[in-house]
């Protein structure tokens, strides 16, 4: 039969209405037919039940049900099903569910043909084809760009990791799936299902590649030279095509494929430069940025596969700076103008500024270093003194409204089930020292749970201060009264009160961009750690000082710091040797104490490519997470692995005052880890990443998260606090008493919530 044959047609209606029966018995409802392609047809249906799940049927042909197209649909069944059972399913590849044949009448003489069919994940959203096309004019923003890239990127390298190379990564095989309000891309079409048209001036695809978007080794004889290079072709191409939504290497209909690859291999490379006018306007004006962009693109884009990235992931750390460049610009370039004179307050301190005529030096100011290290003289020069009490605001505070109550009563409650995500290392928000109400009752800490302060409508929101720029904050911690933050950023160390920043001056020979973790102790002094080891203590009156360890391969991400002042910092270090099944990456754990200022333990945790953040738990035990969802337990100086609790990384752990702890992540992942380290999952009113957590002196959890979401954890789950807020930042820091909550955001903007 011929596409445009009777039959054919015919055939595709009578699917509508039928019940399929799939391996192991399951039934699937089929609705309308939602596409049609070369060699099939795509319906919608649902699993189990005529009301059951939404899933995708994807049938093939008869016309396609021989040869290479047959070979073709059962390589992508095959892939999707290993990649959707592997111990953590990546959500931006779409999901498998079941493959099988079905038998269909083809005549009225009840002759029947088989057809294979696949069951896969249903995407609510468009493709990002589609998306280009609404805009024809405009790139997307750079955010959006940025985000998109970022999770497509994810995508293939748990591709990668199992010897799989897509092949035929276009716009159109990236669906853009409407999950819980927030857009997410998932990668479909495995295995080059698609066949070339014979007529090749009328096809847009040549031995299974799609022109414009496949590099030459595809067509060549054999695809002695396809490998995971070749999808980094096609993914910068797909990445030019989002800035300019202009292809990166065009083609006219009717034109000979042959040209185009011709094109591929002679041609200039694609130059964002020279298509500044359907640049996003953030991006249009920066020159140089765009430069160095086009420099990467030209790299990606190399007609020889050996000159390009090696990895989709090395790609993407190229130009995933530039993308934040270009929106942090943007943002700044939004904010009220200040006069000539001023800055902000994290660069202040940033020593190419510190060191120079605008800003020198203050007399005298000095470091000293303790531990295994001799000491110079303190300066007598140090930080004003801080003061007593919160000053109250003179500026009014602007309300921000509480989620609006569904029927049931609850504000947003319909708890999400947390999904599983790879995500590049977020802002440090974890381990932060909370005084815990060991005293309290089984039934007092229930009312602290279930008391007014669990339900939303009782809280009032407001903006204490602005924000300055995205990604100013990288990692922020308060002091125990909640009234002073200190906070580290990639351009310099700043602290918090009265509703302000200020700068924070550092010598000159501390690199300020180093730090990655900041957490407070009882002596009114805050710990600052980060990268090559650095351990800095920073009094709020009198110099910081700075901890000696010698280990520069350190980096460390998070810290719990004791009443007694013991500091246990956690984080990674270069991995010397292969890693173990379940640890992915170049890198391993690593844990350090210090005790009275020295150095008394590092221990490697070689289950785990990187630990986050750590707590005490009431027991005395220290446990700390990680990536991929790992606990660690640090048990007579050696950092025994507990398990791994879920898929996603964990960022934030804190103890609770029964014993156990809570630890949240990736995708809203939240669970509850009892006195004998067993973890249950907890439902929480988001699939935001969670990043920052504390528990509060009325025994109640807090966690922050993407969007300036805060969430309070009760009986019966993680409940969203506020609504919508006028702002999208991370949250990076949290304190919280039984009546009043304070947020830090990665931009700088600072939240607080009140007990009406």
């Amino acid at each position: 039969m011929m596409p445009s044959d009777q039959r054919l047609v015919s055939l595709r209606d009578s699917f509508v209405g039928q019940v399929l029966r799939g391996s192991g018995g399951v039934t699937y409802h089929v609705r309308e037919c939602i596409g049609e392609g070369g060699q099939g047809w795509v319906f919608k249906a649902n699993w189990d039940e005529p009301g059951g799940l939404v899933v995708i049927v994807k049938v093939l042909r008869p016309d396609a049900v021989h040869g290479e197209a047959q070979r073709r649909f059962q390589r992508e069944a095959d892939t999707l099903r290993m990649l959707s059972q592997q111990a953590r399913p990546n959500p931006h590849i779409v999901r498998f569910f079941d493959h099988s044949v079905v038998e269909m009448p083809i005549s009225v003489g009840g002759e029947r043909i088989s057809l294979p069919f696949t069951v896969l994940e249903y995407v609510n959203g468009p493709t990002l084809e589609q998306v280009l096309a609404q805009t024809p004019d405009r790139g997307l923003a750079v955010e959006r760009v940025r985000r998109l890239t970022r999770q497509v990127s994810l995508a293939l390298e748990a591709v990668h990791q199992q010897k799989i190379v897509h092949r035929d990564l276009k716009p159109s095989n990236i669906l853009l799936a409407n999950e819980a309000g927030s857009e997410v891309a998932k990668v479909t079409d495995f295995g080059l299902v698609k066949l070339a048209d014979i007529n090749l001036h009328r096809t847009t695809a040549l031995a299974g590649a799609s022109l414009g978007y496949a590099p030459p080794e595809q067509y060549e004889q054999g695809n002695k030279r396809v490998s995971p290079r070749t999808d980094v072709f096609s993914l910068a191409a797909i990445v030019f095509e989002m800035l300019t939504n202009r292809a990166a290497f065009p083609y006219r209909e009717g034109e000979n494929p042959l040209l185009i690859v011709k094109r591929i291999l002679a041609d200039p490379r694609p130059s964002v430069v020279k298509h500044k006018a359907t640049l996003a306007p953030e991006l249009a004006g920066q020159t140089e940025l765009l430069e160095q962009l086009d420099q990467r693109f030209a790299r990606a884009t190399s007609p020889d596969p050996e000159a390009r990235f090696e990895t989709v992931k090395e790609f993407f750390a190229s130009i995933e700076p530039l993308l934040r460049q270009a929106q942090d610009g943007a943002h700044r370039a939004q904010m009220p103008s200040a006069p000539d004179s001023a800055v902000s307050p994290f660069i202040a301190t940033e020593p190419a500024f510190r060191n120079s005529s605008r800003n020198p030096q203050p007399p005298g100011s000095s470091v000293r270093v303790v531990g295994s290290v001799a000491a110079p003289a303190q300066s007598s020069q140090g930080a004003a003194p801080t003061p007593s009490g919160f000053v109250p605001r003179t500026a009014p505070m602007a309300k921000i409204p509480t989620p609006p109550p569904t029927p049931d009563g609850h504000r947003n409650a319909h708890p999400n089930a947390p999904h599983n995500a790879h995500t590049a290392q977020p802002p440090s928000g974890g381990g932060s020292f909370t005084p815990q109400p060991a005293n309290l009752r089984p039934s007092e800490r229930l009312r602290a749970l279930e008391g007014p302060a669990s339900n939303p409508a009782a809280w009032v929101w407001s903006l204490v201060t602005r924000p300055m720029a995205a990604g100013t904050v990288r990692a922020a911690a308060f002091s125990p009264s909640g009234e002073v933050v200190l906070a580290a950023g990639p351009t310099g160390v700043a602290r918090w009160e009265r509703g302000a920043w200020a700068g924070l001056a550092l010598p000159g020979a501390i690199d300020v961009r180093a730090f990655r973790a900041v957490e407070w102790n009882r002596d009114n002094a805050a710990v600052m750690a980060g990268e090559g080891g650095l351990v800095l203590r920073v009094p709020l009156v009198g110099s910081p000082e700075v901890l000696a360890i010698p280990d520069r391969e350190l980096t460390f991400l998070g810290m719990h710091v004791d009443e007694a002042g013991t500091i246990t910092l956690v984080g990674e270090r270069p991995a010397r040797t292969h890693q173990p099944r379940g640890a992915p990456g170049n890198t391993i754990g690593a844990i350090a104490q210090l005790t009275h200022d020295r150095l008394t333990l590092v221990a490697d945790a070689p289950s785990v490519s990187r630990l986050r953040a750590a707590t005490r738990t009431m027991s005395g035990t220290i446990v700390a997470c990680g990536d991929w969802g790992t606990l660690v337990r640090l048990e007579m100086g050696v950092a025994a692995h507990v398990g791994t609790i879920c898929g996603g990384h964990l960022h934030a752990i804190s103890a609770l005052a029964d014993g156990g702890a809570v630890t949240v992540g990736v995708g809203g992942h939240a669970l509850y880890v009892n006195a004998r380290l067993e973890a249950q999952l907890e439902a929480v009113q988001t699939t935001r990443d969670l990043y920052a957590l504390t528990v509060g002196d009325d025994g109640a959890a807090w966690a922050g998260s993407a969007q300036a979401r805060l969430l309070r954890r009760t009986q019966s789950g993680w409940l969203r606090m506020t609504g919508d807020v006028g702002i999208t930042p991370n949250v990076v820091a949290v304190w919280a008493s039984s009546r009043l909550v304070r947020a830090v955001c990665d931009d700088g903007a600072v939240l607080e919530g009140r007990i009406a």
